[in-house]
């Protein structure tokens, strides 16, 4: 096997969509992280490009803030539990588990160039029609679709993540538009049979930003629509749920967005806002929190609250690193994800940090041939 590291790389990611433990605990694929980042790192010399490296240096610091924050409040709560609600050990896990991931695809990047990208466009391709093809066989049961996922939001937000990473590569790889526009559409798909109107909504987003590089994609989108009008299927009983959720909720529930996300948790304890709660421990909050020993479903709102004004700063300190430099159409096509975790707490999804080392090459490469142009 001439290239391990890009073999090992491609079957991670093909088995990323698998899930057969609950949420949280490792998944098959996550046994291949043992594999894959002494490959990716083995040879690795410790070069990056200079924005590059402040990235990965800005990364870092944020992931060492999260550790601090996360296991003084297990030593002060002696709350050493691996589960339950009141757990802090896994959350420290999670960020240097997914900085790992996003070191070894930049370092992957630098080794293989193109072959890279191509590998993980070709895996994460191959995932998206496997997993359309099983919605068709097994259907969705007669509500919002989860597939290999455990529930539908992982599946809404993969969709939108194999989106984004198509709509990033599309021009650079000079991908075939029958293969970008099929991959798109089916992603939408799966978007629709989650009944995740935010990732449906992301997805389509960004259709629309390709529709102005390449109009021919409107054929595509055209047909992707009449599949959806037709109401056959997983989509028809996605669609129909979907209505069922907005229907039930308006009938139902007399709590805001704000406090069924559980925002109403950080103007009610302010008292954690400049160093950060920590990840656990949730029932310190029954007494204030609308809906009890829930997450904050945010990605900003449970960085704000977690880790408080400095873990907040240090992730936008990050963000601005990632995009500083970057073309204005590469920024636009990250938008959708990043503002679905505004509803969703997106950042312990690896595929993400895929997805943002993938940007990350882009961007350098950009800049590297600006330079030389120059």
């Amino acid at each position: 096997m001439r290239r391990p590291a890009l073999v090992t790389w491609a079957i991670y990611l093909l088995l990323i969509p698998l899930y057969i433990f609950p949420s949280g605990l490792p998944q098959p694929g996550d046994l291949l992280v043992l594999l894959v980042i002494p490959l990716a790192l083995q040879r690795w010399n410790g070069k990056l490009g200079r924005d590059t490296r402040g990235t990965v240096r800005a990364l870092l610091w944020f992931t060492l803030w999260v550790c601090a924050v996360d296991l003084t409040w297990m030593f002060a709560m002696g709350s050493f539990a691996v589960s339950g609600a009141d757990s802090f050990v896994l959350f420290p896990l999670y960020y240097i588990y997914n900085a790992l991931i996003f070191l070894a695809a930049l370092v992957l990047y630098r080794r293989h160039g193109d072959l890279f990208l191509r590998v993980t466009v070709f895996a994460v391709t191959v995932t998206v029609y496997a997993q359309v093809l099983s919605s068709i066989a097994l259907g969705s049961g007669g509500g919002r679709g989860t597939l290999f996922f455990n529930n539908p939001n992982q599946l809404g937000y993969y969709a939108l993540l194999a989106a984004t990473l198509i709509a990033l590569t599309h021009r650079r790889l000079q991908l075939r538009l029958v293969t970008s526009s099929l991959t798109l559409v089916c992603c939408g798909v799966l978007a629709v049979v989650s009944a995740s109107r935010a990732a449906a909504g992301g997805v389509a987003v960004l259709l629309v930003l390709m529709l102005f590089s390449n109009p021919k994609i409107l054929v595509a989108a055209c047909l992707a629509g009449a599949a959806v009008v037709s109401g056959v299927g997983p989509v028809a009983d996605a669609i129909e749920a979907s209505q069922d959720r907005v229907l039930n909720r308006s009938a139902h529930s007399e709590a805001s967005f704000f406090q069924e996300r559980g925002y109403d948790r950080i103007w009610r304890n302010q008292q954690y806002l400049v160093l950060g709660a920590g990840e656990g421990g949730l029932s310190r909050f029954d007494d204030t929190a609308y809906v009890k020993g829930m997450e904050i479903h945010s990605s900003a709102g449970t960085i704000l609250f977690s880790y408080g004004i400095v873990g907040a700063l240090l992730c936008l300190v990050f963000t601005w690193r990632l995009i500083r430099g970057a073309r204005a159409r590469l920024v636009i096509t990250l938008l959708p994800p990043l503002l679905y975790t505004g509803a969703h707490q997106g950042l312990r999804f690896t595929v993400l940090w895929v997805v943002l080392a993938v940007f990350v090459a882009l961007k350098d490469d950009d800049e590297r041939l600006r330079a030389e142009a120059v």
